[in-house]
C-alpha cells in the first residue's frame, strides 16, 4: 500500500525546525528564526504523535542542526578533528533531543487544558531550557558553545535582557516566544475543531506570555540608552596576522611572523591609537625572552600605544597562555593567565591512562591562570584603564567576565586564534559570545583574532567587526576606531547577582512536570 502524504509531515516538521534553528545563527539577518525555529514541531506535537516517530524525527533534526552548526570543527588538525566535530556536535544534541522530547510530553497536551496549566506549561518548558544550557556550559569542564541567546549576536534590544540576567535570559525569552507563537495558532487553525468540553477559544494568553520578555528588552534597551555616564574615550587598533597557527612553531615562521607583526603595528600606530591588540599566543617566543622582550619594548616606544598581546610565559611545570601589557619600559603590570584551558588543546584529561595526545604543537601543559589578574593599560594622555582579559574560549563562560567586572574592569580584551576553524562559521560564532557579555556585564569589548573576528562590541552588544572587502578574513592592521569605556564602572545586576535565573527556571520545569503527572490525556488533535 503506498505511503499517504500525511507519512511525510512528521519528517517536515523536524526538518524545517532543524533548518531554522541552523538559519538563527547564521551571520546577518538569520536572528528572527530565533523567535519561530520550534514551531514546526510545537505543532506537530500538538497531535500527540507516537513517541517512538517523535524520537526518531527530533534525534535526526537535533543531530543534523549541530552537525551544520559545528561543521567548521574538522579543520582542527584532521582527522581529528573530525572526531572532535562527530562528538561534541552529538554531545551537544542531547540536550536539544531532551528538550524536545518534554515538549512532546508537555506541549502536546496543552490543548485539552485550561489558562494556569497552558502558562504552567510554556514556562516549564523555558525554565527546562535554561537549565539544560547552564548544564551544559558545566559539565564535563563545560562546552556552553551557541546558546539560543547568541542568534541575537547583532540585536541590541533582546540583548539587552542580558544585563539583567545574563545569556541565560535571552534563550529563555526566545522559547516563550516560540512556545507562545505556536501556541496562538493552534487555537486559532486547529483547536476550535476540539469536541464539547474541549479547550476555551479565543484569548491566549500563553501569547503575551511569550510577548512579556520581548517587551521588557525594549524597556531596558530604551533605559539604558537614556543614561548617560561618564566615559573615558579610548582609540583601539588590531594587529591581525592571518598566519597559519601550525607554521608560526617553527623557527623561520616564528622569526616571519614577529617582523610581519612589528611592520603591522607601526601600519596602526598611524591613527594614534591608545592601545595595539595583538592575538592570542601571537608568537611562540614566551615574554621573558630577552631579545623579543626588546622588541615589545622598542614597538611600544615606536608606536606610542600600550601593546596588548597574547603571550606565552614559562611557569612550571609547563607554560600560561595568558596576555600582558606592554609599555616602552616593559610589562606595565601582571600578565594575565588563561583559567579555563581547551581539553586535548592545552592539556589531556586522564593523560595518565588515556591514549590520547594534545592538538597544539606544544608537548607540555598549560598552566590555568590563578585568578582574574586586571591588566593596567596606560594611554597617550598620561590615564590609565583597567582591562579584564580573556583569551580565546574563555568568553564562552560569562562567569570569567563576571569576575573582571567584579574587580573594576573598565573594558574586557578577548584575543583568539580563530585561524583553526577554517574560514566558516567558526568566527562569527565565536564572536557572539562576546556579544553576551558585552551585553551582560555593560562593558565594552576589545577583540583580536590571529584570522577571524576582530573589532568592538559596544556595551549595549552592538558589534563593529573590522571588514576589509567586505569580509572577516584578512591580513594586516586594522583601525578599530574610538571606544568610550566607562570611567567609574556601574556593575549590572547580573554581575552583581549571578545566573540567578537557574533556581526559578528549575523551579517552574519541576512544577509544569507534576502538573503534568497529574493529567491524562483524552484527545489528540488531527495530526498537522
Amino acid at each position: 500500500m503506498a505511503a499517504g502524504p500525511g507519512r511525510h509531515l512528521p519528517w517536515v516538521a523536524g526538518t524545517a525546525s532543524a533548518l531554522l534553528l541552523f538559519l538563527a545563527f547564521l551571520p546577518g539577518a538569520g536572528g528572527w528564526a530565533g523567535f519561530v525555529w520550534a514551531i514546526p514541531l510545537a505543532l506537530w506535537s500538538a497531535s500527540q504523535p507516537a513517541w517512538g516517530r517523535w524520537m526518531r524525527v527530533t534525534a535526526v533534526a537535533s543531530g543534523a542542526t549541530w552537525l551544520g552548526l559545528l561543521a567548521w570543527l574538522r579543520h582542527v588538525h584532521p582527522p581529528l578533528g573530525w572526531a572532535g566535530w562527530i562528538l561534541l556536535s552529538l554531545y551537544c544534541a542531547a540536550y536539544l533531543w531532551a528538550w524536545l522530547l518534554a515538549l512532546r510530553w508537555v506541549f502536546g497536551t496543552l490543548g485539552e487544558r485550561g489558562a494556569a496549566d497552558r502558562i504552567a506549561g510554556c514556562a516549564g518548558l523555558a525554565g527546562l531550557w535554561v537549565g539544560l544550557e547552564a548544564l551544559r556550559g558545566w559539565a564535563f569542564t563545560g562546552f556552553g558553545w551557541l546558546p539560543l541567546a547568541a542568534s541575537q549576536f547583532e540585536n541590541p534590544v533582546m540583548l539587552a535582557l542580558c544585563q539583567a540576567t545574563g545569556p541565560l535570559g535571552p534563550s529563555a525569552a526566545l522559547v516563550l516566544a516560540n512556545l507562545g507563537l505556536a501556541r496562538w495558532a493552534l487555537r486559532q487553525l486547529a483547536e476550535r475543531t476540539a469536541p464539547a468540553g474541549g479547550p476555551l477559544r479565543g484569548f491566549t494568553p500563553e501569547l503575551y506570555l511569550g510577548l512579556l520578555p520581548v517587551a521588557a528588552a525594549f524597556w531596558l534597551h530604551i533605559d539604558a540608552a537614556t543614561g548617560r555616564p561618564e566615559t573615558v574615550a579610548v582609540r583601539v587598533a588590531a594587529a591581525q596576522p592571518d598566519v597559519d597557527p601550525n607554521r608560526k612553531w617553527d623557527a623561520a615562521g616564528a622569526n616571519e611572523l614577529v617582523r610581519s607583526l612589528g611592520e603591522m603595528t607601526l601600519e596602526a600606530a598611524g591613527s594614534k591609537p591608545d592601545l595595539i591588540l595583538w592575538p592570542e599566543a601571537a608568537t611562540p617566543f614566551p615574554l621573558d625572552s630577552p631579545a623579543y622582550a626588546s622588541r615589545l619594548r622598542a614597538l611600544a616606544a615606536a608606536s606610542g600605544a600600550t601593546l596588548v598581546v597574547g603571550a606565552i610565559e614559562r611557569r612550571e611545570p609547563g607554560y600560561a597562555n595568558g596576555i600582558a601589557a606592554i609599555g616602552p619600559e616593559g610589562p606595565t603590570g601582571p600578565a594575565y593567565a588563561k583559567r579555563r584551558l581547551v581539553p586535548f588543546g592545552e592539556y589531556v584529561p586522564g593523560a595518565d591512562w588515556l591514549p590520547l595526545r594534545k592538538v597544539v604543537p606544544i608537548p607540555e601543559d598549560c598552566v590555568r591562570g590563578e585568578g582574574p589578574t586586571p591588566l593596567l593599560a596606560p594611554l597617550r594622555d598620561g590615564g590609565t584603564v583597567a582591562l579584564g582579559a580573556l583569551v580565546c574560549y574563555e568568553d564562552i563562560f560569562p562567569g570569567l567576565a563576571r569576575d573582571h567586572a567584579l574587580r573594576g574592569a573598565q573594558a574586557l580584551v578577548v584575543l583568539t586564534n580563530d585561524a583553526w576553524y577554517g574560514r566558516e562559521l567558526g568566527a562569527w560564532q565565536h564572536a557572539a559570545h562576546s556579544g553576551l557579555l558585552a551585553a551582560s556585564t555593560r562593558l565594552p569589548v576589545l577583540r583580536c583574532g590571529n584570522a577571524g573576528w576582530s573589532g568592538v562590541v559596544t556595551a549595549s552588544g552592538r558589534a563593529a567587526p573590522a571588514l576589509r572587502g567586505g569580509t572577516i578574513y584578512f591580513r594586516g592592521a586594522a583601525d578599530l576606531g574610538e571606544v568610550l569605556l566607562p570611567a567609574r564602572p556601574l556593575p549590572s545586576f547580573w554581575t552583581l547577582r549571578g545566573d540567578w535565573l537557574v533556581p526559578p527556571a528549575l523551579a517552574l520545569a519541576g512544577l509544569a512536570a507534576l502538573r503534568r503527572r497529574r493529567f491524562v490525556p483524552r484527545w489528540r488533535l488531527p495530526a498537522p
